[in-house]
């Protein structure tokens, strides 16, 4: 099995993006900023709540200057890998068998909490993720979320 098979389609692509932020960021590794970068990167109520709630400009300056200088196999930090076995835990915690953006999302937020915009505490934040993950509840390894039929 592979390490990545829990992992629905939405957030194997959230660590896809996440990688080529780091590429396009010239990182040396894979960070926690990076991922959040990816999951916040989009038009789903995930990343309109990460979008709302990060100081963007701190953020900018831990991703740093864009310098798309292609770089080495790009390797994931601490904070990356802590990150993903925190979604594992959290997956685990809402009784998931899968690893869904909000899992990550959550994971990120524990591994290296993120510095949030003035007006947003971490438990607010903390709380939109789990309920988003519990709305995420249907989603299946390799897939995403299907809704139900009209």
């Amino acid at each position: 099995m592979s390490a990545w098979e829990p992992f629905t389609t939405d957030a194997r692509h959230a660590m896809v993006r996440a990688q080529e932020v780091a590429v396009l960021f010239g990182g040396s590794s894979v960070g926690t900023e990076h991922v959040l970068f990816a999951l916040a990167d989009g038009d789903d109520p995930l990343a309109a709540l990460l979008a709302g709630a990060l100081d963007r400009d701190a953020i900018r300056q831990r991703l740093g200057a864009v310098s798309g200088a292609p770089g080495a196999e790009l390797q994931f930090s601490d904070g990356a890998k802590r990150t993903v076995a925190l979604a594992f835990a959290n997956a685990r915690r809402l009784g998931h068998n899968f690893i869904a953006p909000a899992h990550l999302a959550l994971g990120a937020l524990e591994a290296e909490p993120p510095p949030l915009a003035a007006e947003v505490s971490g438990a607010e934040v903390r709380s939109e993720l789990e309920h988003l993950a519990h709305d995420e509840g249907g989603g299946e390894p390799g897939g995403t979320r299907e809704e139900p039929a009209p």
